[in-house]
């Protein structure tokens, strides 16, 4: 089982696969919110996330591990990059909250805010702002730990392994760097880091059709076990589907993971 939160501040070096030769230093704390008279108070304790030691440095080495400890490897690998994912979609978030504010009073955006809003649009394909804030927005750590154990295998699947591809997503652009897949014609695209499949999940997630209920839902809906049940049209087991992500999440306690922030990443204005 993985280790549980402790009380002590704790810095755990991980290697997020492609962002760097050197190990980056990660300090993953928790946030205690208590409402008190409608004020909401955030705390941030002197806790830590302490994840399972990272036992396989390159997906490759999955394969060679045992069931247990392919899942802690697994861990150990995805969830720094998902909350680093999480982290700049956040702070998107955050830059977009105000230049809405800023229009709503009738403010002057800076030539930096325009240029950053106008790539907002043109990503997200909205020009509405109301409806970009819904779609930069995030996922529970635990939901996506779970899809990534399902699509992967753990980390087992080729796609995994020759190109960092978690999600199994595909590609129909000729010039995107692919894997083929056997006895098919398909193609699953290869990505240099595992940060760089996330944030094309993310992408998937924040602009699909078929995942319009989820994002509304995720504004007010923070409990992955509900927000699953909107995922179903990603794959065709659809409720089935559902199950073995709730399945996954509980049995792996990766709600541990869900109350963890990473904030030691940056966005270009």
């Amino acid at each position: 089982m993985f280790q549980r939160l402790v009380v002590v501040l704790f810095v755990s070096i991980f290697i997020i696969s492609g962002c760097g030769k050197k190990a980056e230093r990660e300090t993953f704390q928790t946030v205690n919110k208590t409402t008190s008279e409608n004020k909401t108070t955030v705390k941030i304790e002197e806790k830590i996330c302490v994840l399972p030691k990272q036992t396989a440095k390159e997906p490759s080495n999955l394969l060679d591990l045992s069931p247990s400890k392919r899942k802690k490897a697994f861990i150990a690998m995805i969830v720094p990059a998902v909350l680093k994912a999480n982290c700049i979609i956040n702070k998107e978030r955050k830059i977009l909250l105000r230049i809405k504010d800023k229009i709503k009073n009738g403010k002057t955006l800076s030539e930096k805010e325009k240029r950053f809003l106008t790539r907002m649009e043109k990503k997200y394909r909205t020009k509405d702002i109301d409806e970009l804030l819904i779609r930069v927005n995030t996922l529970p750590p635990s939901l996506i730990i779970a899809q990534a154990a399902i699509e992967s295998g753990w980390g087992t699947s080729r796609f995994f392994v020759e190109g960092n591809n978690i999600f199994g997503i595909w590609t129909f652009k000729k010039e995107a760097e692919a894997i083929k897949a056997k006895g098919s014609d398909a193609r699953l695209r290869k990505y240099p880091s595992l940060l760089l499949s996330i944030e094309d999940y993310y992408y998937n997630i924040n602009t699909g059709w078929a995942y319009r209920e989820l994002r509304k839902v995720r504004l007010k809906e923070k409990n992955p076990l509900k927000l699953a049940k909107y995922l179903r049209n990603y794959s065709i087991l659809r409720d089935e589907y559902v199950r073995r992500l709730q399945h996954v999440i509980k049995k792996n306690n990766l709600q541990q993971f869900d109350n963890c922030i990473y904030d030691n990443c940056t966005v270009k204005l």
